[in-house]
């Protein structure tokens, strides 16, 4: 049958950020190197929600593993709806490789004063290089 690969041969996840309640306040985001990857896929899935808590989701991008941060243009996502799914997806060539951001990570923030269950796993695809184990 030849080389077959499974899922986890094309696909990293990680979690990018443990559920927790958000309540007027901000995760500090993990971040994850694209170095070689294409693609990377923000799952944000959301629990409770109490009045009008709303989220905003924003990947983040990152010079190395512990430089300087910044947004990543046009990713970014308002979250009402209790109970769901959001995906926010960035490419590598979304980041700003000129200026050394390598990394991306999502930073989950509730402004309204009111508590929403919050949680996101980064899925990252598109290995540049084809092999049996994934790259770190």
């Amino acid at each position: 049958m030849g080389n077959v690969h499974t899922f986890t041969s094309h696909i990293k996840t990680d979690v990018a950020a443990v559920q927790a309640t958000r309540n007027n306040n901000a995760n500090t985001p993990t971040y994850f190197s694209m170095a070689n990857y294409d693609l990377a896929a923000f799952i944000v899935f959301t629990g409770a929600r109490t009045g009008s808590a709303s989220l905003t989701a924003q990947v983040r991008q990152r010079i190395g593993a512990a430089g300087t941060e910044a947004d990543v243009t046009g990713a970014v996502s308002t979250i009402t709806t209790a109970d769901g799914l959001t995906v926010i997806q960035v490419r590598g060539e979304d980041l700003n490789v000129t200026g050394g951001y390598t990394h991306v990570g999502i930073l989950l923030t509730e402004t309204a004063s009111q508590a929403f269950v919050v949680g996101a796993i980064c899925a990252r695809d598109r290995a540049r290089y084809k092999q049996a184990t994934l790259p770190a």
